[in-house]
């Protein structure tokens, strides 16, 4: 099994490229962001036929490079990488936007996408789910893997409800009143998971839910009246199904991302026990909890943005990303996040004029968002 990596050096990258022997899987090409000593280290261990990069890397990462491997940077790069060496399965696991691009060009050359970024459903899931007509999507995140591997692959249909579930992240036991006062330290002490900063931030407003809400809208063609989300603070059920009649599907395992990669870049082959196995007499009372709009609006805002559909979850995303990048430097309070991107999504609101959406058209509406939000936050003020 030949694996691209986009990726390659973040948290789910990484992980990815550990799991890939245990499958018998090779990494035939890389991609990154930076030309960083972690992705060379990544190309001399696994020998892949293409390196790509957003930026040039620098000449001593160029001589320090294997023999044989080439080495692509810049605009394309990421589209590049997901074609070299012809791999079967094309690991998507850049942040934000950027793994449009690439999802759509791997889909239309006929190949299995395993998706970590759930940004690329959010922002574009209509062409994506259009070009995966070629291709295929299978999810690679946690709980989109489980309510995939629930539903044994296939579509939701009428009667289901498809649950998922988060931890609450690291503020969920903060009053109210207390939450304007977090700092990134605080908000990055994330109680069952090791992940990014940015997913982590995402984690404690619920922002990473309400985009999966939209994102299991598209894989699972399931209606946002159908899906619904919950506290489950032990992450030990990634997912639940709640059949016609009533009764519940469960995935239970550990909390360790080899098991939704493996699955994601095996599939329909199965896995081997990658996570380690759960004795279930050793595990707590599986509680789940409703979840506090007061605490979390942004889930409401999610479900909006994704029943209006065109370049709202897009403006969405890219607001949120822009609010959670000025909280990481310390320039806004945590607070302000959703209040930012609540406040982009409504401008957003007024100003569109709908019309088909394309890929240009979205890249358009995410730099924008962007934009804005960086302007209100140097100006000290919003339009």
């Amino acid at each position: 099994m030949r694996v691209a990596v986009l990726g390659a050096t973040g948290s789910v990258g990484r992980q990815a490229l550990a799991v890939l022997p245990k499958i018998g899987g090779e990494a035939v090409s890389l991609a990154a962001r930076h030309a960083s000593p972690s992705l060379l280290e990544a190309a001399c261990h696994h020998r892949p036929h293409l390196i790509a990069t957003a930026e040039r890397p620098t000449e001593d990462f160029v001589r320090a490079l294997p023999e044989g491997i080439e080495i692509a940077w810049g605009e394309g790069a990421l589209d590049a990488a997901a074609l070299a060496g012809d791999p079967d399965v094309v690991l998507v696991a850049v942040t934000g936007i950027h793994g449009l691009r690439p999802t759509l060009s791997a889909l239309a050359s006929g190949r299995r996408v395993a998706l970590a970024n759930k940004e690329t459903l959010v922002t574009g899931g209509d062409l994506v789910m259009a070009a995966a007509e070629a291709g295929q999507i299978v999810p690679a995140d946690s709980e989109h893997a489980a309510v995939h591997h629930l539903l044994g692959g296939r579509p939701w249909h009428p009667g289901q409800r498809i649950w998922i579930t988060g931890s609450g992240g690291a503020l969920r036991d903060w009053s109210i009143q207390r939450l304007r006062e977090a700092t990134p330290d605080d908000v990055l002490r994330h109680p069952t998971w090791r992940m990014g900063p940015k997913v982590t931030v995402d984690s404690a407003t619920l922002a990473n839910k309400g985009l999966e809400v939209i994102e299991a809208h598209h894989l699972f063609a399931a209606p946002y009246e159908s899906i619904s989300v919950t506290i489950h603070r032990d992450s030990l059920v990634h997912g639940l199904v709640e059949e016609a009649d009533g009764s519940f599907k469960a995935e239970i395992a550990a909390a360790d991302m080899a098991l939704p990669l493996a699955r994601a870049l095996a599939w329909p082959n199965p896995v081997p026990d990658l996570a380690g196995r759960l004795v279930p007499t050793d595990l707590p009372p599986l509680a789940f909890e409703a979840v506090d709009q007061r605490r979390y609006p942004f889930l409401n805002a999610a479900y909006a943005a994704g029943k209006m559909g065109g370049i709202f979850p897009a403006v969405l995303n890219a607001a949120n990303d822009e609010a959670v990048g000025l909280f990481l430097e310390g320039r806004i309070p945590f607070s302000d996040i959703y209040r930012l991107t609540a406040q982009v999504l409504d401008l957003a609101v007024r100003e569109d004029a709908g019309g088909p959406v394309t890929l240009e058209g979205l890249l358009e509406r995410d730099a924008w968002a962007h934009r804005v939000i960086r302007t209100a936050q140097e100006k000290g003020r919003f339009p």
